[in-house]
């Protein structure tokens, strides 16, 4: 059996291997940032996607594919994080969320976070434009602002598949042509 031949039938086996083994991110997914910084230095940031082959106008709880969130304290120690939503599962009785895709931003009554009643929980909370807070359920208020909240995009990653794909069809085709170059050699 050629070598070609070889690398052919190695290079399918790994494809397929692959494909069982590799979850590939969406292509259509969108994810986007947010952040969130209140009066007296307590923060929050965080990320969600959705998927943007299905023409929303807005995004609610029901269109989001994930939602992660992250809460600091003004020295920017981690106080804790959440994932009120992966893999379209909602995990957070409380999640609000509302999002204009046409003017990319947030808007509407907001709470992101986790509230089961421990002191390790907490949410962002209230009408984004007007007044959010930073709350815990033993302390209540932690920190306030005006309701602002930044909105910023990620830059996409490519798919695992898509870049070992085509790394592995660059290193066949230079084995390929190392082996045609060293034949010509042999033969002069």
């Amino acid at each position: 059996m050629k070598l070609t031949q070889k690398l052919c039938i190695v290079t399918t086996a790994g494809v397929v291997i692959s494909l069982g083994l590799l979850k590939a991110t969406p292509v259509h997914a969108v994810t986007l940032n947010f952040d969130w910084t209140g009066n007296t230095g307590y923060s929050a940031r965080g990320s969600f996607s959705y998927d943007e082959t299905q023409g929303y106008t807005t995004i609610d709880n029901s269109k989001l594919q994930s939602i992660a969130v992250s809460f600091f304290d003004p020295s920017q120690k981690l106080l804790n994080s959440f994932a009120p939503i992966t893999n379209g599962s909602i995990v957070y009785d409380f999640l609000d969320f509302n999002y204009d895709t046409a003017t990319k931003s947030l808007f509407g009554y907001f709470d992101v976070g986790q509230d089961n009643g421990q002191s390790t929980d907490y949410y962002l909370f209230g009408t984004v434009g007007l007044d959010l807070s930073l709350r815990n359920p033993n302390e209540g208020t932690i920190d306030q602002n005006n309701g602002l909240i930044n909105i910023t995009s990620t830059t996409p990653v490519p798919e695992p598949l898509t870049t070992g794909g085509t790394v592995l069809t660059g290193s066949i085709a230079w084995l390929i042509k190392r082996r045609q170059v060293a034949a010509q050699k042999a033969k002069a």
